[in-house]
């Protein structure tokens, strides 16, 4: 008896489903469609014209003209002539140290020269005084071999001249081997004197360069030693503009303050693989060396159509303009040649077209194929 009320049970509820199915598909049958809602969209009329597309960056004012003074000596400042700010022309005195050792050691080697100079002078009157005493000796000696040969004189005498001919002779060449001795040594003595005068030009810090004295690192009884820094002086010409950029733009030139600089490659890149490039200023700018400047790197320059950010849609690592075909949307695969501030430039020539302005997301829907409603077009009416 139960399993027969159960049958029955489950017999009316399928029935029962079956209708409800059958009325909801009626009741949707008679609904009627969703409407497409249409995209309004902007429009830009493109023309060919000259176009330059930029990217913004930052570069520091350099120059290589400005200079680090110090000095090769220790010694005491004696004397500063300039303060930091003064404006200084080349050959400029900054200061003075004090240089008396190196003067009394000038003067000591000096007096030894002059010594050295007595002897020598010494010695060329010895040598004339042995050349002399030779010529007597040796007339002397030739009259006693002419009286040997006649018995006028004796071996003894003879050889006894004979040694006394070699003793001077002897003693001329130590005279001279003395003189070349002492002249060596006067000429050593030379070289240490100018050895201290071109130390003693160490002692007047002079201005290599016109510029301004932008740091003085001495006080007047400050203590100097080789390699300490005294002076800095930052140049007043000579400057140009320092930039890195990624070596993913490849830069034409740049334009600062409305002035086209031409880009010099340095050819080579630091640690973090940003490439050096440099642009030359003229002295007239009056910017200071370490200043940070904004300028615009030039990545693009030609005649062609150029296109705003939000006329391509990028879906898939490939990009796409839509182009208005009287009131629907034609997609045209495009390749983006160059990217600025300004917009970009394309490989396919799209002058004379109409595209559609939009962001991403009213792009997609373009493409779906949804209807277009067009607000008034935009006239690209920038100036070349």
């Amino acid at each position: 008896m139960k399993k027969i009320i159960a049958a029955v049970l489950v017999a009316v509820l399928v029935i029962a489903g079956i209708k409800l199915i059958k009325i909801r598909k009626t009741q949707l049958a008679n609904i009627a469609p969703a409407k497409v809602l249409p995209v309004v969209v902007d429009t830009l009329d493109l023309v060919k014209k000259p176009v330059i597309l930029t990217l913004p960056a930052m570069g520091i004012v350099a120059t290589d003209l400005s200079a680090t003074l110090s000095t090769k000596i220790s010694s005491r400042v004696k004397k500063v002539y300039k303060k930091e700010g003064d404006s200084v022309k080349k050959g400029d005195l900054l200061a003075t140290l004090d240089a008396s050792d190196l003067m009394a050691k000038k003067k000591g080697l000096i007096l030894k020269k002059q010594s050295l100079g007595f002897e020598i002078n010494a010695g060329l009157e010895n040598i004339k005084a042995l050349e002399a005493s030779f010529a007597s000796a040796r007339e002397t000696h030739l009259r006693t071999e002419e009286l040997l040969n006649v018995k006028g004189a004796s071996m003894e005498q003879y050889r006894g001249e004979e040694a006394n001919l070699a003793k001077i002779k002897a003693q001329q060449s130590a005279a001279r081997n003395s003189i070349s001795v002492l002249k060596k040594n006067q000429e050593a003595l030379s070289q240490n004197i100018k050895e201290i005068e071109s130390l003693l030009t160490y002692a007047s810090i002079t201005s290599p360069i016109s510029g301004t004295l932008s740091k003085r690192m001495v006080m007047v009884g400050d203590m100097t030693g080789p390699g300490k820094t005294l002076f800095q002086i930052s140049a007043g010409s000579g400057f140009y503009i320092n930039m890195f950029l990624p070596d993913s733009v490849k830069p034409h030139s740049i334009i600062f303050h409305g002035e086209s600089l031409a880009l010099v490659p340095k050819n080579q890149a630091t640690a973090t693989g940003l490439v050096q490039y440099l642009a030359a200023l003229s002295d007239s700018t009056g910017f200071v060396e370490g200043q940070y400047v904004n300028v615009q790197v030039v990545v693009y320059q030609g005649e062609t159509s150029l296109l705003p950010m939000d006329g391509i849609l990028n879906v898939g690592g490939k990009s796409f303009v839509y182009v208005m075909e009287g009131s629907k949307a034609e997609k045209i695969s495009v390749n983006i040649i160059a990217r600025g501030s300004e917009g970009l430039v394309v490989d396919v020539d799209l002058s004379g077209k109409t595209v559609i302005t939009a962001k991403p997301d009213i792009l997609l829907r373009v493409s779906t194929g949804v209807p277009i409603l067009t607000s008034e077009n935009q006239k690209d009416t920038a100036k070349g």
